[in-house]
């Protein structure tokens, strides 16, 4: 794409969506992609809202464009998708899938004992994220749900240590993931600290909100990905506290054999670190 124009770029693009100009074509389309093999009555329920005339319609169109076939041949005649067509679904369902991921707010919660700091963060989450906060560590505990699956934590709280609350949280919810914002500097006690990432304040809004977008990305991956990553996630704490110093530190290196422990293939793991920011 470097080599070309961007006059070229965008006609391609124009004429590329030029499939979307009836309404009913790309529900039609997956309807089919569905069913493999689909006949007339298989997709007017699917597509249920589609008129008969819009149907029609919409199917000479897609065998128009080879990107619906007709096979007379099987049960009586159903529709398939062409080779073009089977391309064009698999776009279709990274649209459903951007669609799910963006307009689903995510569930955070913030326990935090110093309730400025704690509006503060609500701020900067407030136009994507459903969030709201605690300062009583108590309180946090006996209201958070399995729904709430990202925490921002702080360590130093009055009552129960966040590293406490961190521990109960794991316990109630093992599939949570939890940010550690707090003014204690990383030490060797991370090791064992059942977080998934860790920010020393002062904060920005940029630094939590890149965080939360990569812990996002998280949820989807299976147990020992995420354990992979939070695991990595330490050690670039460590850095961001000491530098260089980090790197011959005993709990890097304990961090580090604990990596090599994780039962993810070399390739996996390379891939991961391509996600990790």
């Amino acid at each position: 794409m470097a080599d070309r124009n961007m006059t070229e770029v965008i006609n391609d693009l124009r004429l590329a969506i030029d499939v979307f100009s009836r309404k009913w074509n790309a529900p039609v389309l997956y309807a089919i992609n569905i069913h493999s093999e689909a006949s007339y009555t298989d997709i007017s329920s699917t597509v249920s809202e589609v008129t008969a005339k819009m149907l029609s319609t919409s199917l000479t169109d897609l065998r128009e464009r080879n990107l619906v076939k007709y096979d007379e041949q099987t049960r009586g005649g159903v529709y398939k998708l062409t080779t073009k067509g089977k391309k064009f679904a698999q776009i279709l369902e990274s649209l459903i899938e951007w669609k799910t991921q963006h307009d689903t707010e995510q569930n955070v919660v913030i326990i935090e004992d110093e309730s400025m700091v704690a509006e503060l963060y609500m701020n900067y989450l407030s136009e994507d994220y459903d969030a709201r906060y605690y300062t009583s560590a108590e309180e946090a505990l006996s209201s958070i749900t399995n729904e709430e699956t990202i925490s921002i934590l702080d360590r130093r709280l009055p009552s129960i240590s966040g590293d406490e609350v961190a521990e109960t949280l794991k316990r109630k919810i093992d599939t949570c993931l939890i940010l550690v914002v707090s003014g204690v500097e990383p030490s060797e006690s991370i090791v064992g600290l059942p977080i998934d990432d860790y920010l020393q304040k002062p904060v920005q809004r940029d630094d939590i909100r890149m965080r939360l977008n990569n812990l996002e990305f998280r949820l989807g991956l299976p147990p020992e990905e995420r354990h992979y990553l939070a695991l990595q996630s330490k050690q670039r704490a460590l850095r961001d506290a000491y530098d260089q110093k980090a790197y011959s530190m005993s709990v890097y290196t304990a961090l580090s054999e604990e990596m090599d422990d994780v039962e993810i293939s070399n390739k996996r793991k390379d891939s991961l670190m391509e996600s990790f920011e």
